[in-house]
């Protein structure tokens, strides 16, 4: 795998020609913004700067947002431009989430199909939904009310753009992720995948994995992608996943 071109494609596809239901995308030649519907959600998609103008750039994100009264996220990859534009975003006040490693999947190397266990389920309505963000609220904590209408938002404009699931147990939901197709791109992108603490160790991250690879395979994606946290990656590099960039948002 070639970890140039792959980023160099990702970028074209799911930065530069992102289209996501719910927001709306302002592209100039030098960033692509899209503006959630919401008050959250927000952020800076692409972005290509030269260090001369790299701070007015921001400067300009920053009073665009304050405009709207909206707080926004500025992820980078380690591969973007300026190389120091993390340190540019701190000294304009933004605050540093955690780094995850940006990892990609050839689907051509699965050479199989996995089973599907009868615990996934499919979900699309508001209850659904609901138990997927109640997983990710328990996991990672604080209030995602916002996700959820992210996800509701999609569902209901683009249902073929993205796939929900939620693993139950005693009609308790422990587990939930999601995929995201954007158009005819060749990329899919997983997110969520997350497990209750009391609940791991039964199978539950890797099964939803399992089920999003097969998903992704039959929808003729050629990439799948993840932002992987520490304890992820361990699990995903596993099935093939190759590092090609480390990621770091930052949050105004």
């Amino acid at each position: 795998m070639n970890k140039r071109e792959i980023m160099y494609a990702y970028n074209q596809h799911e930065r530069i020609n992102i289209m996501l239901p719910g927001f709306k995308k302002q592209a100039s030649a030098d960033i692509v913004r899209l503006v959630s519907e919401t008050a959250h959600g927000s952020h800076i998609a692409c972005f290509n700067l030269h260090a001369n103008t790299a701070n007015e750039a921001i400067n300009n994100e920053l009073s665009y947002f304050k405009q709207l009264n909206q707080s926004f996220e500025w992820k980078t990859y380690d591969t973007d431009s300026p190389a120091d534009i993390g340190e540019r975003l701190l000294a304009h006040g933004f605050q540093q989430g955690d780094t995850e490693s940006f990892m990609v999947l050839d689907l051509d190397s699965i050479h199989t199909e996995f089973d599907e266990p009868d615990y996934i389920v499919e979900v699309s309505d508001l209850v659904g939904i609901k138990d997927a963000i109640t997983v990710q609220e328990q996991v990672w904590g604080g209030d995602m009310s916002d996700r959820l209408i992210q996800l509701l938002t999609a569902k209901k404009n683009a249902p073929e753009g993205i796939s929900i699931y939620v693993v139950y147990e005693k009609d308790v939901p422990v587990a939930s992720g999601w995929i995201v197709y954007n158009g005819t791109s060749p990329f899919a992108g997983v997110w969520g995948g997350s497990t209750l603490s009391t609940y791991r160790g039964k199978g539950y991250y890797s099964a939803l994995l399992h089920k999003r690879i097969n998903d992704a395979k039959k929808k003729g994606k050629q990439f799948l992608t993840i932002d992987a946290s520490d304890m992820s990656r361990p699990i995903v590099e596993k099935y093939g996943f190759t590092l090609i960039a480390t990621t770091t948002p930052y949050v105004a």
